[in-house]
């Protein structure tokens, strides 16, 4: 049994492999920035995101009852209503999570997704964890980018001090489309 399940495993990655190849050639050698998209038939990427990372609200780690990790998320406010347009002309179709130019999860829609919520999964959890660290990273570094591209001055020592919970928290409780706005309010 584990051997089929490692043989499963193994032309999964291929199957992945293969739909992120193709799709990167027909993207003229651009990467995909990390996010949801759209999948059509044949398992192609429509090069066009949904949602980015940096359009994420808040992120959270769980586990099921077999302890297997997931990520729950939301997007932020200022892209709910994209999501929601996005998941009710996608029903019956699959969209996938992008990260580091691998199709990481691609789950079929089922119904229009008003609340911007979200879940990334992988087979048995695996990289769950560390995937969730690099989003809550790509998250925070998109929005220290933003400010100090309009000559702010990131408080990286005040955000340093906290624990890593209160590192998690600041970083969930950030919004990029509202950071967007106080910049342009600030102009």
């Amino acid at each position: 049994m584990k051997e089929l399940v490692r043989i499963f495993i193994v032309l999964l990655f291929i199957a992945i492999g293969s739909a992120c190849q193709h799709q990167s050639g027909s993207a003229i050698g651009r990467s995909l920035e990390n996010g949801w998209y759209h999948i059509v038939d044949g398992g192609s990427i429509i090069p066009t995101p949904i949602v980015t990372v940096k359009e994420f609200g808040a992120l959270r780690l769980d586990t099921d009852y077999y302890g297997v990790y997931s990520i729950v998320g939301q997007v932020c406010r200022s892209k709910r209503q994209v999501w929601a347009d996005a998941t009710e002309k996608w029903i019956g179709k699959r969209i996938g999570f992008v990260f580091n130019d691998s199709l990481i999860t691609s789950p079929q829609v089922n119904m229009r997704i008003e609340s911007g919520n979200f879940q990334i999964t992988t087979p048995q959890g695996k990289g769950i964890r560390s995937l969730y660290r690099s989003l809550l990273k790509e998250k925070k570094d998109s929005i220290d980018a933003l400010f100090k591209r309009n000559g702010w001055d990131v408080d990286s020592l005040q955000f340093r001090r906290l624990n890593p919970t209160g590192q998690d928290s600041l970083i969930n409780a950030l919004d990029y489309g509202e950071a967007k706005a106080w910049v342009r309010g600030f102009l």
